[in-house]
């Protein structure tokens, strides 16, 4: 698959490619939409895992079957199935206790695609609460018995063992990528470190797998020693939340841009950017749920029960705002915007999205008080306003290239 030169509606295209053939060649395709799903549960049964993600190219209406207040993410997702452009799905986990919008569209989906496989995954409404990871053990045991009902497959513990070296491969070099990233963003486009994360949740893979460890080495290589070992303090700071000893060297390239939301693909933001032709601008870091909230997950642990392994991994992940709270997420953006020489955030908000929504006024604030300067991207999936939207990018990074 392409990872340099292709755009965000080739990527899609490739992405619904790649899930036929893997279906026509015998796998059992099994979709997800919330980012924090057990990959490992459905390897261990067997089952291929595809995140679902939005198609710029379907329309996210359908008024007369969604509530008016269901969010442009979960609309594209239904007009995908209303219109045949999803892959071949053996069945679809849909999420619980994470948003109204995806609960709302789990319940009319059953209702007006019956001939669907539909399960639901309910997660703690506070991954931190007291007793969370117990809950979600026993929502990830009774999953499990429920997939092999379904599709006689049992819970291979040697599969089981395999998907989490697999992840554990795949996490270390992503999340390698991005603190490299943070010391040269020039080592590696966003857009191509963007569409090999895609890759591997598109189907992960010892194929997917591979192109990114051997981008690593690539960028390693470009590093050097010294450099390299600041990359590997700052992945370890990402991962604790710990990043007041960070120090990053000068660099002479363009304004250093973060960007932070909820379900924005990463890769249309890179398309976004780049039709600026402000090509000096660089993304150094997302916040978004298909790339930091995904990418710095650490894998279950191999120890004891594999149900309570993968409960505490998932909860313990950067998660949402109905998951994780404000507090914790405006404390950690504090941190960010301070400490990775960040010269410009923007806020992405999913259209009728209300955790993007009223989350918003809160991060701009954090970056006011930082004195970082904050623009806000209204989107949908299809980016119907497009050129508005390359209008503000256009003018926000004007504004930083003249205070630099």
């Amino acid at each position: 698959m392409a990872t340099t030169t292709a755009g965000y509606d080739e990527l899609v295209e490739e992405d619904r490619t790649e899930l036929q053939t893997l279906s026509k060649t015998g796998h059992s395709l099994i979709g997800y939409i919330f980012p924090h799903a057990p990959v490992e549960l459905f390897l261990a049964h067997r089952l291929m895992p595809t995140l679902l993600r939005a198609d710029p190219k379907t329309s996210g209406g359908y008024v007369g079957s969604l509530q008016t207040f269901c969010c442009a993410y979960a609309r594209n997702l239904f007009g995908q199935r209303a219109a045949g452009r999803l892959p071949p799905l053996a069945g679809i986990v849909f999420p619980g206790g994470t948003c109204d919008s995806l609960q709302n569209v789990a319940d009319v989906w059953g209702f007006r695609f019956p001939e669907d496989t539909v399960f639901r995954l309910v997660y703690p409404v506070a991954s931190q609460a007291k007793g969370a990871v117990q809950y979600f053990t026993e929502e990830l045991r009774n999953l499990s018995h429920l997939l092999e009902a379904k599709y006689k497959h049992s819970f291979s513990a040697q599969r089981f063992k395999d998907a989490v070296a697999l992840s554990t491969r795949f996490h270390t070099a992503a999340q390698f990528i991005a603190a490299a990233r943070l010391v040269d963003p020039q080592l590696i486009p966003y857009a191509q470190y963007a569409s090999l994360v895609r890759r591997y949740f598109t189907a992960p893979d010892s194929r997917a797998v591979v192109q990114l460890e051997n981008t690593r080495s690539a960028v390693q290589e470009k590093l050097g020693k010294n450099q390299c070992a600041a990359a590997e303090g700052i992945q370890k700071a990402l991962l604790s939340h710990r990043l007041k000893d960070i120090q990053l060297p000068r660099g002479a390239s363009g304004p250093r841009i973060m960007v932070i939301g909820g379900m924005v693909d990463p890769q249309a933001l890179a398309t976004l950017i780049r039709a600026t032709g402000k090509n000096s601008a660089e993304i150094v870091l997302d916040v978004l749920s298909f790339g930091f909230r995904i990418v710095f997950t650490s894998s279950p642990q191999l120890r004891g029960d594999p149900f309570e392994a993968m409960a505490s991994a998932l909860l313990d992940a950067p998660t949402e705002p109905t998951q994780e709270g404000l507090p914790n997420r405006l404390a950690f953006l504090q941190d960010m915007l301070r400490h990775l020489r960040i010269d410009g955030l923007v806020v992405c908000e999913q259209s009728f999205c209300d955790p993007d929504e009223f989350e918003a006024p809160s991060l701009a604030a954090v970056a006011a008080k930082i004195g970082v300067p904050m623009t806000r991207l209204q989107l949908d999936p299809e980016l119907s306003d497009r050129a508005r939207v390359e209008g503000k990018i256009h003018s926000f990074l004007e504004t930083l290239t003249t205070k630099r």
